[in-house]
C-alpha cells in the first residue's frame, strides 16, 4: 500500500513540475490572484508606447518560498498555436494531448531556442487573423525614482505571459524580440524585450560617417540614412518610410542609392521605393518602400541604407548652432490596424563660418581710429589643390556705421565677384567658409595709402561637437606675412588691417622756389663782399 501511495504522489509531482521550477507539489487553488507585473527598460524611446500581455498558460500556485508549487494549464486561445507546428515548433499535438505536450515542450526550452520561441509566440499573438486579444494592456511611462521607463499591469491572474510592445519587431542587443514571464506571485518584475525601428543619419566625410561637418556655401554633401529591416511576420503589409527634414540651408540634390546589406544590386526607384522630393513649403525628403514585407521579410535584421546629396546654400546659418537636419523612420506599429509610428529623430549638423576685416589707419587700433573705405581684397584657399580666388556675392554694401557683408557665391550665381571692397565703416564680413587656411590679399589700397607689402594668412578653426543646441566654438587666427605660423588671434573673429599713408615728397615752383632763390643770392653776395674785403686788406 505504501509503495502504491509513493507512486501516486510521484506522478502528481511530475505533472506539477513545469518550466523547470524546482519546488513542486500537488497544486491547489490560488488563494487570490491580483498580481502586479512591472516591465521596464532604460531605453527612452519606449516612453508612451503600449505594452500588451497575452496569457498563454493559466497558473495555479500553492505554498510559498521553498515550498511553493506551480502548475500550468494551456488556455483555449493558445491551443491552435501549439497544434500548428510551423507556428510553435511543437510537433504531434492534438486536441487530446496539446496541454501536456505544450507544458513539456516549453519547460525544456532554453537559451537560443527559448528566445526563438518567444519571437514565434509574440508574432502569432499579434497576427490579426489569429484573433488573439491581449489579456492586459499598459503604457510605458518614465519612472523618476530610478531613471527607467516602466509599464505596470495590475490585477493579473497568475499565469505564463507573452509580453510584447506592438511595433517592437527588432531584436534587442541580446537578440530578443519579446518577453516570456511566469506571473506566480503577488509582484513580478521583468524587462521589456525587443526593439523599435530607428534611423542613423550621417554626413560622409572622407568616406566616414559623421554627426557634424563644416562646408562652404556651394559645397555638395553626401548623407546616409541607415536603419534595420524589421521582422514583419505578424503583419499583412508593412509601412516603412525614410523621412528626412533638411534645414533651409540645404538644397536637395538626388537620391543616389538605396541598398540592403549583403545584397549585391541596389534597389530600384519606382519598383522597390518611391522618392518625394522637398518643396519650398515642406523641406522633407521621403523615401517610401514599396511592398516592403513581400520583398524584404527574408532580409529581416539586415541594414538598409539610403544615400542622397544636398548642397549648402545661401540660407545657411553661419556659425551658431549650425544647420541641423533630422531624419525619422515611419513604420507600422500595430498588426491589427493600419496605424504607424515614428522613430526618434537622428540629427546631423552642417556648419559654415566667417570672419571680419576691419580696415583702419593710425598708430593704434582703437574704436576711435580712422576707418578706411575703398580697400579691395581677394580671398583664396591656401595649400589647396585650387588656390583660385573665391567668388562672393555682396549681401550688404555697408556704410559709415554698418558692415559690408559678402557670402561665398554658389556655382554660376549672378553678381558673383572675387573683389571685396571695404565701406566707410572699414568693416567687411566674409561668410560661408569651411575650416581651413586662406590667403587674404589687398589688391588695391584706399586713395592716399600704401598697399600692404604682404598678403595676410588666415586660419578658420570651428569646433562643432555637441548637441544641436550647442553653438560652435570658432577661432580665427592670422599672420601678417602669409606664413604658416598663425601667431595672432582675431578677437570676436575680427582681423584689424592697418594702412599707412605715403610720405609727402618735396616739389618745385611757387613760394618755395622764390625763397630758395633769395637765400642763394644773399649767400653769393656775402661771399663776394668777403673776398673783396680780403683783397683790400
Amino acid at each position: 500500500m505504501k509503495s502504491l501511495m509513493k507512486k501516486v504522489f510521484a506522478a502528481a509531482a511530475a505533472i506539477a513540475t513545469v518550466f523547470g521550477l524546482a519546488a513542486t507539489t500537488v497544486a491547489t487553488a490560488n488563494a487570490a490572484d491580483n498580481a502586479t507585473l512591472t516591465v521596464s527598460t532604460t531605453d527612452a524611446k519606449f516612453a508612451g508606447k503600449t505594452v500588451n500581455a497575452y496569457k498563454m498558460f493559466s497558473a495555479t500556485v500553492s505554498g510559498d518560498g521553498g515550498s511553493k508549487a506551480v502548475s500550468y494549464t494551456l488556455t483555449d486561445e493558445w491551443k491552435p498555436f501549439f497544434k500548428n507546428s510551423t507556428a510553435s515548433g511543437l510537433t504531434g499535438a492534438t486536441d487530446e494531448n496539446v496541454n501536456d505536450k505544450a507544458n513539456d515542450y516549453v519547460s525544456k526550452l532554453k537559451d537560443e531556442d527559448l528566445v526563438a520561441f518567444a519571437t514565434k509566440a509574440s508574432n502569432w499573438a499579434q497576427t490579426k487573423t489569429n484573433s488573439i486579444t491581449a489579456d492586459a494592456t499598459a503604457m510605458v511611462s518614465a519612472d523618476a525614482t530610478n531613471g527607467s521607463y516602466t509599464a505596470t499591469f495590475t490585477d493579473l491572474d497568475y499565469g505564463y505571459y507573452v509580453v510584447a510592445v506592438p511595433g517592437a519587431t527588432l531584436a534587442n542587443a541580446s537578440g530578443q524580440y519579446a518577453t516570456l514571464v511566469s506571473v506566480d506571485s503577488t509582484n513580478v518584475n521583468t524587462d521589456i524585450k525587443g526593439d523599435l525601428p530607428t534611423v542613423d543619419k550621417k554626413v560622409q566625410v572622407d568616406g566616414t560617417g559623421k554627426d557634424a561637418t563644416d562646408a562652404k556655401i556651394g559645397d555638395t554633401l553626401t548623407f546616409t540614412l541607415t536603419s534595420t529591416i524589421p521582422d514583419m511576420s505578424a503583419y499583412d503589409t508593412y509601412t516603412f518610410n525614410f523621412k528626412d527634414t533638411l534645414s533651409q540651408g540645404l538644397t536637395f540634390g538626388q537620391v543616389t542609392s538605396v541598398t540592403v546589406e549583403g545584397v549585391t544590386n541596389p534597389l530600384t526607384v519606382n519598383t522597390d521605393y518611391t522618392v518625394t522630393t522637398p518643396t519650398v513649403s515642406d523641406n522633407t525628403l521621403t523615401v517610401a518602400m514599396k511592398d516592403f514585407k513581400a520583398k524584404q521579410q527574408a532580409n529581416a535584421g539586415k541594414k538598409i541604407t539610403v544615400t542622397y546629396t544636398a548642397t549648402l546654400n545661401e540660407n545657411a546659418v553661419v556659425g551658431g548652432a549650425g544647420n541641423t537636419n533630422s531624419a525619422k523612420i515611419q513604420y507600422s506599429n500595430n498588426p491589427s490596424t493600419n496605424e504607424t509610428g515614428e522613430s526618434e529623430p537622428s540629427k546631423v549638423r552642417v556648419f559654415t563660418y566667417g570672419f571680419t576685416v576691419d580696415k583702419y589707419t593710425g598708430d593704434e587700433y582703437t574704436d576711435k581710429a580712422r576707418r578706411l573705405a575703398g580697400a579691395e581684397f581677394t580671398l583664396a584657399p591656401k595649400n589647396d589643390t585650387d588656390s583660385t580666388a573665391i567668388s562672393f556675392v555682396q549681401v550688404s554694401a555697408g556704410d559709415g556705421t554698418t558692415n559690408a557683408v559678402y557670402r561665398v557665391a554658389k556655382t554660376g550665381e549672378e553678381g558673383a565677384t572675387t573683389t571685396i571692397i571695404t565701406p566707410a565703416s572699414g568693416k567687411v564680413v566674409f561668410q560661408g567658409l569651411k575650416n581651413g587656411e586662406y590667403t587674404l590679399t589687398e589688391t588695391k589700397a584706399p586713395a592716399g595709402y600704401n598697399k600692404l607689402a604682404s598678403a595676410i594668412g588666415v586660419k578658420v578653426n570651428g569646433q562643432n561637437n555637441g548637441t544641436d543646441t550647442t553653438n560652435a566654438t570658432v577661432t580665427i587666427t592670422y599672420n601678417n606675412n602669409n606664413g604658416s605660423n598663425y601667431d595672432q588671434t582675431a578677437s570676436n573673429g575680427v582681423i584689424p588691417v592697418q594702412n599707412k599713408s605715403g610720405a609727402i615728397l618735396p616739389g618745385t615752383g611757387g613760394m618755395g622756389t622764390i625763397a630758395f632763390t633769395v637765400i642763394g643770392v644773399l649767400v653769393i653776395a656775402l661771399g663776394v663782399a668777403w673776398t673783396l674785403k680780403r683783397k683790400n686788406a
